[in-house]
C-alpha cells in the first residue's frame, strides 16, 4: 500500500470541500448569490459524504482513530466558520428562531406576525453582503424554545443558536460512534459546516438519533421521540412513514396525536395561522387569506440541509434500505418473496 493512502480519508474530506468551494466560487463569478446552485453544489457535498468509509476501508487504518481525526477536522471547521463567518449565513435560521420567540414573548403570533430582520451574509470568506430576510414561522412551535439562552445583539444570538447546531452534531456523531458506516459520514466536515451555519435541523435530528440509537428503550426513548414531532415537519413525516413500514398502526396513528397537541395552543390563538403555516401549508382554499408559505417542488433540492435528512435517513437504515431494494428486484423477477419489518436497529 503507498504511504498516501493512509491518508486517503483526510485527503476525500479536503478535497470535496475544495471541490464544493471551488464550484461555488466559479457560480459566484458568473451568476452571483445564487443560492439553488450553492445548495446543489454543497448538497451533493453532503451525499458525498459516504465516500468516507471506503476512503477508511481503503486506507487499511484502523476505523475509530480516522473517525476521531475526521470529527476533530470537522470540530474545528465548525467552530472557525462560526467564529469568522467563512462558509457561514447559509440560513437566516439563526437569526430568525430568537426573533420568532421574541414576537411570541411579546404576545405575538409568530405564525401570522411578519418577522424582517437584518444582519451580513459572509459567504466562503470572499464577499459579504447586507441581508433582509421578511419570514412567517414555519415550523412547529416547540423548535422556538430549544437555544441557547444568548444576551447581546443580534449577531450574538446568532452564535450561541450555531455553537448549539454544532454540538448538536457532535452528540450525532458520539450517539453512531459504534457504527462504522453512519460515524464517518456523519462525522464529514461537511456536514458540520451545516451544523456551523445554525441549521436549525441538527436539533431535531439530534434528538431522533438519540431515540433510535442512544436511549432506544423505555421512557426517555418516547420521551425525545414525542419532542421531535413538535419541532420541524420533517421529523413527523419519518415517524409516520417509520410506524407505517413496520405496521404499528396505533404508533403512526400517536405521531398526528401528538403533532395536533403541540400545535393546539395555536389553533385555539389563529388556527389559520398555524394551520396554513406548518400544517398544510396554504394547500387549502382558507389560506387565501393567509401570507403565503406554500413549499413548492423546487425546495426538494434548493435547500442545503434537506440533503442531510435523505444522508442521516440513508446511513442509519443502510442495510434495510438496500435489503428492500434487493427484494424489490426479485420479486419483479418473480421469484420468492418475503415481507419483512424495517429494523429498529442499524443492519
Amino acid at each position: 500500500m503507498r504511504t498516501w493512502e493512509r491518508y486517503l480519508p483526510e485527503i476525500v474530506a479536503a478535497a470535496t470541500l475544495l471541490a464544493a468551494t471551488a464550484i461555488s466560487l466559479l457560480l459566484y463569478s458568473q451568476f452571483g448569490t445564487d443560492t439553488t446552485a450553492f445548495s446543489v453544489v454543497w448538497g451533493i457535498a453532503t451525499l458525498s459524504s459516504v465516500s468516507l468509509f471506503f476512503a477508511v476501508r481503503r486506507s487499511g487504518e484502523d476505523w475509530h482513530t480516522k473517525l476521531r481525526t475526521i470529527f476533530l477536522i470537522g470540530l474545528v471547521l465548525g467552530i472557525v466558520s462560526i467564529v469568522t463567518g467563512i462558509g457561514g449565513n447559509g440560513t437566516d435560521e439563526p437569526y430568525a428562531i430568537w426573533g420568532y420567540l421574541s414576537e411570541l414573548l411579546r404576545g405575538r403570533d409568530p405564525y401570522t406576525t411578519l418577522l424582517t430582520i437584518h444582519y451580513t451574509a459572509r459567504v466562503l470568506g470572499i464577499w459579504s453582503a447586507p441581508v433582509t430576510s421578511s419570514t412567517y414561522y414555519t415550523y412547529l412551535p416547540l423548535l422556538l424554545v430549544v437555544q441557547v439562552p444568548v444576551g447581546g445583539n443580534l449577531e450574538a444570538q446568532a452564535i450561541g443558536y450555531e455553537l448549539l447546531a454544532l454540538a448538536a452534531w457532535a452528540g450525532i456523531v458520539y450517539l453512531v460512534r459504534n457504527d462504522e458506516f453512519a460515524a464517518l459520514a456523519l462525522a464529514s466536515p461537511v456536514v458540520a459546516l451545516i451544523a456551523a451555519n445554525g441549521f436549525n435541523d441538527l436539533l431535531v435530528l439530534f434528538l431522533m438519533t438519540l431515540s433510535l440509537r442512544g436511549w432506544t428503550t423505555g421512557a426517555r426513548s418516547k420521551i425525545v421521540e414525542y419532542l421531535s414531532y413538535g419541532m420541524k415537519q420533517f421529523a413527523n413525516v419519518f415517524w409516520f412513514v417509520y410506524y407505517l413500514l413496520k405496521r404499528r398502526w396505533v404508533s403512526a396513528g400517536l405521531v398526528i396525536a401528538i403533532t395536533l397537541a403541540f400545535a393546539l395552543p395555536f389553533l385555539f390563538w389563529d388556527p389559520l395561522g398555524i394551520g396554513c403555516q406548518a400544517l398544510v401549508f396554504s394547500t387549502l382554499p382558507q389560506c387565501a387569506s393567509q401570507p403565503s408559505s406554500a413549499r413548492q417542488l423546487s425546495d426538494l433540492y434548493s435547500h442545503w440541509n434537506y440533503y442531510l435528512w435523505i444522508l442521516w435517513a440513508y446511513v442509519l437504515y443502510r442495510g434495510w434500505i438496500h435489503a428492500t431494494f434487493d427484494r424489490l428486484v426479485t420479486r419483479g423477477r418473480r421469484a420468492p418473496y418475503r415481507a419483512t419489518n424495517a429494523p429498529t436497529e442499524p443492519a
